[in-house]
C-alpha cells in the first residue's frame, strides 16, 4: 500500500463514538475516573481521548501503552465498548472477568488476550477485581473484519512476517492463552518503561520492545499451532456483525447505501451477503428487526407512548408504524397492550 493510501486509512475516524451505536468506541472513562480519585494507578502513554500522558508524535499508530494496578477489588468497570485498534494484553497479576462478544471469560495470573476491534468486550463483572494489567492497543487502520491491516513502519518487520501476524490475530478465535516466559518478560519490560516517564526519551527502546513483544508472541502462537479460520476476516462476516447489532440503532435513518457504507461495502456485495444471511432484503430485515423489537418494548414500557416506541424504532410516523404492525402480526400495537 502506498503512502497516500496508508495516510487515508489511519486517518478512519473510530466508527461508532457514542453510546448505544452498533460499535461503541469507548475510552475508558470509568479508568479515569478511578485513577482521578486514587482507586488505582495508571501508567500509560496514550493519544486521542485514552487516558494517560499524551504520546505526542512518538510511536504513531500506537493508541494506547502500559496498564493499570489495580491493588484491591474496585467499585467500578470497563463496560461494554469497541476499541480503535486491536489490543495484546496481559494479566500480571490477580483475575479479571472479561466479557468478549457476550462470551464471559476468567483471566487469571500469566495470561494474555487479544481483542479485535469490532469486538464488544468489558472488563469486570460489574466491577474490576484486584489486579495488574498491561497492554498495548495499536490502529492498525482497520474498523470491520475483511479490510487490510497496517502495521506502523518503525516495526520494520518483513512483509511476510507482518502478514503472518496479521493471520494469527485476526482468524484466531482463541480469546485467552497462557503467555510463555518470553511474552510475559516483554510485558513486564514495556510497564517498567512507561513507569519511567520518559515518552521522547524512550521512544526507541519502547519501539524495540514493542516489535520484540509481537514476535515473541507470533513465534508462541506458530508453537501453538491455531485453528484459523479465514471466515473471519471475509466481509460476510462484517454484514454479519452488522445485522446481530442493528436492533441497537434502529433510529437510524438506514437506507440500503449508508447500511452499506457502514460496512465498507457496495450496495450489491452488502445485499447479497445479507440475502444470504437473512434470507431477506437489505430493506426487508431492517423492517423485520424493527418491527420485533417494537412488540418487545411495547409489552417491557408501558409508559412510553405507541407513538414514542415507533420513532425509537426508526419509523417516520405512527400511522405507517401502525400500518406495518398489524400486516406483520395481524393486531395493532394499541391492541398489543390490552
Amino acid at each position: 500500500m502506498n503512502s497516500e493510501a496508508r495516510e487515508k486509512a489511519l486517518a478512519r475516524p473510530a466508527v461508532f463514538t457514542e453510546p448505544g451505536a452498533l460499535m461503541y468506541a469507548g475510552n475508558c472513562a470509568d479508568l479515569y475516573d478511578a485513577s482521578l480519585a486514587g482507586k488505582v494507578t495508571l501508567n500509560a502513554w496514550t493519544r486521542r481521548k485514552y487516558p494517560g500522558r499524551p504520546l505526542g508524535k512518538a510511536l504513531p499508530q500506537v493508541l494506547s501503552v502500559g496498564g493499570w494496578d489495580a491493588v484491591k477489588s474496585q467499585d467500578w468497570g470497563l463496560r461494554e465498548h469497541c476499541n480503535e485498534g486491536v489490543k495484546i494484553a496481559y494479566m500480571a497479576r490477580g483475575t479479571m472477568v472479561l466479557k468478549i462478544d457476550g462470551q464471559r471469560h476468567e483471566v487469571s495470573e500469566g495470561q494474555m488476550f487479544v481483542v479485535r476491534p469490532w469486538q464488544l468486550h468489558q472488563f469486570g463483572d460489574p466491577h474490576v477485581a484486584a489486579s495488574q494489567i498491561v497492554w498495548v492497543l495499536f490502529d492498525v487502520g482497520v474498523r470491520r473484519p475483511h479490510e487490510e491491516w497496517l502495521w506502523p513502519d518503525w516495526m520494520g518487520w518483513s512483509e511476510r512476517d507482518s502478514a503472518r501476524l496479521t493471520t494469527l490475530l485476526s482468524c484466531n478465535e482463541q480469546h485467552v492463552l497462557t503467555a510463555s516466559r518470553d511474552v510475559a518478560r516483554s510485558f513486564h519490560d514495556i510497564a517498567e518503561i512507561v513507569a519511567g516517564g520518559d515518552v521522547v526519551g524512550s521512544e526507541t527502546k519502547m519501539r524495540l520492545h514493542i516489535s520484540m513483544l509481537l514476535l515473541r508472541f507470533m513465534e508462541q502462537m506458530e508453537r501453538a499451532e491455531p485453528v484459523l479460520d479465514a471466515e473471519l476476516t471475509s466481509s460476510r462476516r462484517t454484514v454479519q456483525i452488522f445485522l446481530a447489532r442493528l436492533e441497537h440503532a434502529l433510529d437510524e435513518n438506514w437506507t440500503l447505501e449508508n447500511m452499506a457504507a457502514e460496512c465498507g461495502l457496495s450496495r450489491t456485495q452488502f445485499s447479497q451477503h445479507c440475502q444470504a444471511l437473512t434470507n431477506m432484503t437489505p430493506v426487508r430485515y431492517l423492517q423485520m428487526v424493527r418491527l420485533e423489537a417494537a412488540k418487545r418494548w411495547l409489552a417491557e414500557r408501558a409508559s412510553a407512548t405507541v407513538t414514542e416506541i415507533a420513532f425509537e424504532c426508526g419509523f417516520s410516523s405512527s400511522q405507517y408504524f401502525a400500518t406495518c404492525y398489524k400486516r406483520r402480526f395481524g393486531f395493532s400495537p394499541q391492541e398489543s397492550r390490552s
